[in-house]
């Protein structure tokens, strides 16, 4: 979900008042936790996030609230989400959005990845993955082919030399994505980059940034996290050992998603590297 758009005063009373809240902004707090787009607010001691759809389809806003009501449910440390007062005048013309209880902790910066924090991540999707069984809804993955060539296209038109240089290599990497291999799949978060995680001390006290989330292979939602933890010239052996010990003392790692990981890592990387340079 998309929620860059910026929202009006007029547009954040409608939403508050979606949820039977009178929210005062949160001046003070910065905007940590809230993603982009976000808008944290605040009602009496209480603090919160909303997360406007922006660009997002009502199936897609609709997918993510199964989500988080399912991660709920199982204990799984990511935002809960605000169920909304009966729809009625007081949402009329306001733009559709999520709110979300302010999860607690703090991101790390890059620097202080360890191979133990990478094992706490581990965990956690490893927990995750383990949990898509008993997740019955689909959503087809928001960042696909299409998208990744027109990222290209867009960083084509910069017409910048040394990104005209590498886009050949980068539309072989694509047209190779093709045959990655899918199997096993079940619901993942679809984008576990370091900022998404927040910490109280060293352990995961929450998972934000959900927009992402859908049905695709383990081994893309492995690798996604391992580029963006594990980060290295190549991948740090240490940081990646870390996140994947993590992740088998949570949920077995199957044959078939080991096998697909180096064809998911290089997925992983391209996609990284076209939306930078889109």
């Amino acid at each position: 979900m998309d929620g860059s758009a910026p929202l009006s005063s007029q547009d954040l009373s409608a939403l508050a008042a979606r949820y039977g809240l009178a929210l005062l902004p949160d001046p003070g707090r910065g905007g940590r936790g809230a993603g982009a787009g976000g808008h944290r607010l605040r009602a009496g001691e209480d603090r919160y996030v909303l997360r406007p759809a922006g660009g997002a389809t009502e199936g897609d806003a609709r997918f993510l609230l199964e989500v988080l009501r399912f991660l709920e449910e199982a204990r799984f440390p990511a935002p809960r989400p605000v169920a909304p007062v009966a729809a009625g005048p007081a949402e009329a013309g306001a733009p559709p959005a999520l709110l979300l209880a302010e999860a607690p902790g703090e991101p790390v910066a890059p620097g202080e990845v360890d191979a133990l924090r990478c094992q706490r991540v581990g965990e956690q999707l490893g927990r995750l993955h383990d949990l898509a069984a008993g997740f019955g809804a689909e959503r087809r993955p928001p960042i696909d082919r299409a998208t990744v060539a027109g990222w290209l296209d867009r960083a084509a038109a910069g017409r910048d030399p040394e990104v005209a240089a590498a886009l050949p290599w980068l539309r072989e990497e694509l047209a190779r994505a093709a045959d990655a291999p899918g199997a096993p799949r079940g619901l993942v978060h679809g984008d576990l980059a370091i900022e998404r995680v927040l910490w109280l001390g060293d352990r995961v006290a929450a998972v934000v940034d959900w927009e992402l989330a859908c049905t695709d292979a383990f081994a893309v939602d492995l690798a996604v996290a391992m580029v963006a933890w594990c980060a290295g010239d190549p991948l740090r052996p240490d940081l990646a050992r870390g996140l994947l010990g993590g992740y088998r003392s949570r949920r077995r790692l199957e044959a078939d998603t080991a096998a697909a990981l180096p064809a998911a890592l290089r997925w992983a990387s391209l996609r990284l590297a076209a939306a930078r340079l889109a």
